[in-house]
């Protein structure tokens, strides 16, 4: 008996095994049309109101899902020849599928374990196994990964399209009836989906009267994918998941992307890029709910939580949203420093740039400089510290002066006075929190606040502006013209002309694009103040998103404008312009020099 059911065994392996091709294809179909069907179940459950009969619907087909998932596994294990390699290869969907029943078999105990009542485990159990399936989602789109060397864009291409996407998805999540207390618009979702994705923090809508819990988790979302640029999120994801090749030709085009000087060094700079975001982002939460927990501020701990995972993300990524209805300036936060500090620091770590992070805290690169004493910091490492601190230090100074008789003249102390000041510039430099009133400030100090917003952060970083090394090329440049130098140095080195030219080219092209904006502007809102509208033009093409409150007076084509400004400005002006152009291939030839009178 047993030897027949053995023998029909292999006799079935056999033919699965003959016909794997043909069962291969029919699985990626059913797999794409299920996963979609999942997914659009899991948004709409959570993103509409759903009837009795529906939500069956959806939950069913989430378990239909899930279903495929564990057949798809068990088929493909009975035409492969070694097991042992195939379950070795599928290490990851094994984990998955123990949790998974680890989850089903043992709810009870979990729930107990947690103390969770009757009335809410449902709800959580579903959110758990909504997120789990999310998890699968993502792994099985990082198996395909191999469609990618089909791929024929240039990386800006690439970058421009993925923010497009990303903005698009959350404007139509942003507009589901969950996500807001009473609706909100086409050109208000686009303005916000837009905002948070390009980590600027500019509001057309309160942001914390529009929107629900749902809606705040799909800000924060769309803040972390837009500050970690979801190209590189999603480059990272692939190439951990995936075991198959991207190819030579991807591995160039993700060179490219973050200008990193080999090949080999692409994923590596990846992944430290995701694993130093998550753990910035992790202390600074843990700090944030360890003191708000103490304050009695929040009605539960589940809100503590979701307040203190946002302002981190929000901090970090340089985005400046905040789930107060004033803002940092709401009476329950304006006057505490602690978590003001926190917020603080996480903007200008997650403003200075990964480079600067990792040539400053690498185990790997100290080690290194300790052997061989005469290693120093790198010189775009050197330069992004000088020329943020003499901003931040230089723009606190004439802030506070500035504003003693003014913003900062009823505020406590002469250290409130310095901490507010000081805190305005490091932390309204690039992510747009405030704690004095933007739109009573003095026209100097606005004109100072536009000088250190379009200067802004560090290159690779999460903050937006033409960047601080780009600002200390035009400055030696300066310096070097009125010193009669044909040659640009640094530290006992020449700055190549490739580095000078393109500084240049970001800082003409971004002012072209504000003044452009500012007189577009004018014409179609010139009831706004036009300090004010030069504000609000410069603080979005920077990505900076302080504002004067004046937002929502703007008509739909002034936000449509601002929406526009804002992406360009996340993108940068030259990925923009490459992105757009064709590039042209550079000959040997030179024609004859010209010389001619300017200045």
């Amino acid at each position: 008996m047993w030897g027949t059911l053995m023998r029909y065994a292999r006799k079935f392996k056999f033919a699965l095994a003959s016909h794997r091709f043909q069962i291969e294809r029919v699985i990626k179909v059913l797999s794409v049309l299920i996963s979609l069907g999942a997914v659009a179940s899991i948004i709409f459950q959570h993103g509409s109101y759903l009837t009795p009969q529906q939500e069956e619907v959806t939950t069913a087909m989430v378990l239909v899902a899930y279903l495929f998932y564990i057949f798809k596994f068990l088929l493909r294990s009975l035409y492969e020849v070694k097991i042992t390699t195939y379950l070795k290869n599928n290490v990851v969907d094994i984990v998955i599928i123990a949790l998974l029943l680890v989850a089903v078999i043992f709810s009870h105990k979990l729930q107990s374990l947690f103390s969770l009542s009757d009335a809410a485990f449902p709800h959580y159990r579903q959110l758990f196994f909504h997120i789990f399936y999310f998890i699968i989602f993502f792994i099985e789109v990082a198996k395909v990964s191999a469609i990618l060397k089909k791929v024929n864009m240039s990386p800006p291409l690439l970058m421009l399209l993925s923010f497009f996407i990303l903005i698009a998805t959350g404007t139509f999540l942003l507009m589901m009836p969950k996500a807001t207390t009473h609706g909100i618009s086409f050109i208000d979702a686009l303005f916000t989906a837009t905002s948070a994705s390009c980590v600027t923090g500019l509001t057309s809508v309160n942001t914390a009267l529009t929107f629900t819990t749902t809606g705040y988790i799909i800000l924060l979302i769309l803040m972390q994918l837009g500050g970690m640029s979801i190209l590189s999120f999603a480059t990272f994801f692939i190439s951990f998941l995936s075991r198959s090749t991207t190819g030579l030709k991807y591995q160039y085009m993700v060179k490219d992307m973050l200008s990193t000087n080999r090949v080999a060094d692409s994923f590596t700079f990846l992944r430290e890029i995701v694993i130093v975001t998550f753990i910035f982002e992790g202390v600074g939460a843990l700090m944030l709910y360890m003191y708000w927990s103490t304050t009695g501020l929040f009605s539960s701990d589940g809100e503590t939580i979701l307040y203190a995972i946002f302002h981190a993300i929000s901090a970090y990524n340089n985005a400046g949203f905040s789930l107060w209805t004033d803002g940092l300036m709401d009476p329950a936060i304006v006057n505490s420093h602690f978590p003001q500090m926190i917020i603080m620091i996480l903007v200008f770590v997650g403003g200075i740039g990964y480079v600067v992070i990792r040539d400053f805290f690498d185990p790997r690169i100290i080690r290194e400089r300790k052997k061989k004493r005469w290693m120093k910091l790198a010189d775009g490492t050197q330069i992004a510290l000088i020329t943020s601190f003499a901003i931040i230090i230089v723009g606190t100074i004439l802030f506070y002066f500035l504003e003693l008789g003014n913003t900062l003249q009823g505020r406590g102390n002469a250290f409130d006075k310095v901490f507010a000041s000081f805190f305005q510039v490091v932390a309204g430099r690039t992510a747009g929190f405030n704690i004095v009133d933007v739109d009573a400030l003095s026209i100097p100090t606005l004109l100072l606040v536009m000088v250190v917003i379009f200067i802004g952060a560090s290159p690779g970083s999460t903050g937006g502006g033409i960047k601080t090394t780009t600002f200390f090329v035009i400055i030696k440049s300066i310096a070097a013209t009125i010193q009669g130098k044909s040659k640009i140095e640094y530290r006992k080195k020449t700055v190549p002309f490739s580095l000078v030219d393109k500084s240049y080219s970001i800082v003409v092209m971004t002012l072209v694009f504000i003044i452009l904006s500012i007189f577009i502007l004018a014409i179609i809102d010139p009831q706004i103040p036009l300090k004010n509208v030069m504000f609000e033009a410069t603080s979005a093409f920077t990505t900076c998103g302080l504002s004067t409150g004046c937002i929502g007076d703007f008509s739909a084509a002034g936000k449509l404008v601002l929406t526009l400004d804002m992406y360009i400005g996340r993108i940068g002006t030259l990925t923009f312009a490459y992105a757009l152009s064709k590039r042209v291939k550079e000959t040997r030839h030179e024609y004859p020099e010209t010389s001619f009178m300017v200045g």
